[in-house]
């Protein structure tokens, strides 16, 4: 191969691992990836990513190279002490062909791999080292090279950006989740809990007037009870809005089956799921996350709205079309009704399949049920399709 097919490689390489870390949003995956990544693209035996914390402390140490029982015997992060520590202070590159031989150099700890060469290079983001990378012993026993060293940094470059967008990210998420535990403990306080203390009050008048007026005390104790209903109808609904928020959806039937589970499980809803065909490889993480969190809206109204006796959830795959419907029994609704926007929450239906180019089907009538159902070409551009 020549040197300028070696270079166009190298560009399709960093290329390729520019899209990749910029695509994941979950930060283990991130830092997980970036190691795997520089490994593979320097040919290193082993490769390794320290995080930083706000003083500089080491707070994640990630690997590539071993095994997990060989991370785990080798014990706890690194301290930042040897050669480590030098990365650290002075935030500079660190290029050795024998690590042994540098007195600064420390000691490995016990169960450690015994490794030779290092190529060490700061992640920099907007003039603050937020990590470290490196790089030991290629596969091919020659020492690291400017060229080397040169691709790394392209690479940290890269990798400081993924992990900063992965960390505001994540923090966006806690932000999300503390609001929404606050809204729903107003709820619980406002609602539920004004509704158990109402039915307790009137069993309390009910035990004082058994005796006297026991036709009254039959009305009122099942007063009481279709109020104990509605606070189960109401805690079941504050259950499926407490569910996890999911960002990253791995595998989408297998994440769709236990939407259909917590349903089934939730409720008195019998519920079943069909999935034909295979999903494409060629379905993205957006679009893969957008139809998941379409369904999940589509059975939260079954849920909490339909008062169905049954629901079903169809998933098809073809290398063409992906599509996911969920149908219920129950007593139905106008798509186009006042406010039916706001209670079903169609509006976020309907511009998740937008922001995807997925087209989004109602289908509902008044005691004849609802069928909600997303339709996503493979490929499909972000424009709106109604």
């Amino acid at each position: 191969m020549t040197s300028t097919q070696d270079s166009l490689e190298e560009l399709r390489a960093l290329t390729e691992a520019g899209v990749t870390l910029t695509s994941e949003l979950a930060l283990e995956a991130v830092l997980q990836k970036v190691v795997d990544i520089a490994r593979e693209l320097i040919g290193a035996r082993y490769a390794a990513l320290s995080v930083l914390g706000p003083s500089s402390e080491i707070t994640r140490f990630i690997a590539s190279g071993i095994s997990a029982e060989e991370r785990e015997a080798i014990g706890d992060i690194p301290s930042g002490k040897g050669l480590l520590g030098v990365l650290l202070h002075e935030g500079d590159s660190l290029r050795l062909e024998t690590m042994s031989g540098d007195p600064r150099s420390g000691s490995l700890p016990p169960n450690h791999p015994q490794m030779t060469s290092l190529l060490g290079v700061p992640l920099i983001f907007r003039g603050r080292i937020i990590g470290n990378l490196y790089l030991t012993d290629k596969t091919d026993k020659r020492g690291f090279s400017d060229h080397d060293e040169d691709l790394v940094r392209l690479l940290a470059t890269q990798a400081a950006v993924a992990i900063r967008n992965a960390e505001l990210h994540d923090k966006a998420e806690s932000v999300a989740r503390l609001e929404e535990r606050e809204r729903i403990g107003m709820d619980l306080h406002d609602g539920v809990m004004q509704s158990i203390y109402a039915v307790g009050l009137t069993l309390e008048d009910c035990v004082e007037r058994v005796d006297e007026a026991p036709d009254e005390v039959k009305t009122s104790l099942e007063g009481a009870m279709n109020s104990l209903n509605d606070v189960i109808g109401d805690i079941r609904s504050y259950i499926f809005d407490l569910r996890p928020r999911v960002s990253v959806v791995a595998d989408l039937p297998e994440a769709i089956r236990h939407l259909v589970d917590d349903l089934r499980i939730n409720t008195l809803i019998q519920t079943s799921l069909e999935i034909d065909g295979e999903l494409s490889d060629a379905i993205t993480q957006d679009q893969a996350l957008a139809l998941f969190h379409i369904t999940q809206e589509a059975l939260n109204n079954v849920a909490k709205h339909s008062q169905a006796k049954s629901a079903s959830v169809r998933l098809q795959a073809s290398d063409r079309l992906i599509s996911v419907e969920v149908r219920d029994d129950g007593i139905g609704f106008d798509p186009e009704g006042e406010q039916s926007h706001e209670r079903h929450g169609l509006r976020n239906m309907r511009d998740r399949a937008r922001s995807v180019g997925a087209r989004l089907h109602l289908v509902g009538k008044t005691d004849e049920g609802t069928t909600v159902r997303a339709e996503l070409s493979i490929g499909a551009a972000t424009e709106a399709h109604e």
